[in-house]
């Protein structure tokens, strides 16, 4: 089931609008991990690995993906990967039956012993990762609907001098607001 109620608002646009009552907003208690890619883990498939590829530079720049994503991004590029499979396997089973002269739909029905019609279960197999694939590009934000609902990570500040002479760099100082955020 979805989310139940209008989208909240995010804890720094209620500290640019002003609280409720005016009454001080506390910005660090949220979980925001800074921005990063993960190590790709070597187990993933061939599929999976493309879709690593293909997502984890956009993931990045829109402050989507952090270090401690690891697992979902696998799992998501996973089921990328197997669903690529799944299609070709039914695109390959549709070329072999219009090569006989057969109806390409037939890909998608198995036939019981007893001889009824019941969809295939590469069909079934597809079907199954497309409703996987749906929800985990809905925790990554990558869906239309569940664009409004993502909150992004912190990029990490860049220290651009030293500070001084032979010194140690300054230490940025912690953003007081998300004003100071860029």
């Amino acid at each position: 089931m979805g989310s139940r109620g209008p989208v909240g608002k995010p804890p720094e646009l209620k500290a640019l609008e002003g609280g409720r009552g005016h009454r001080p907003i506390d910005l660090t208690s949220m979980f925001r991990p800074e921005v990063g890619v993960p190590t790709m883990p070597k187990h993933l498939g061939r599929e999976g690995r493309k879709a690593w590829k293909r997502l984890t530079p956009e993931l990045e720049r829109y402050n989507l993906l952090s270090t401690v994503d690891a697992d979902a991004l696998f799992m998501l590029c996973q089921t990328i990967g197997r669903l690529e499979l799944a299609e070709r396997s039914i695109a390959a089973r549709q070329a072999l039956l219009l090569s006989q002269g057969k109806d390409p739909a037939e890909s998608m029905v198995g036939l019981t012993p007893k001889g009824m019609q019941v969809q295939s279960v590469m069909y079934q197999v597809l079907n199954r990762e497309m409703e996987k694939l749906r929800h985990l590009l809905a925790e990554f934000g990558l869906s239309p609907a569940q664009r409004a609902r993502v909150s992004t990570g912190i990029r990490a500040q860049l220290k651009l001098f030293d500070g001084g002479g032979g010194g140690h760099a300054a230490e940025p100082a912690e953003p007081a607001g998300f004003a100071e955020f860029d």
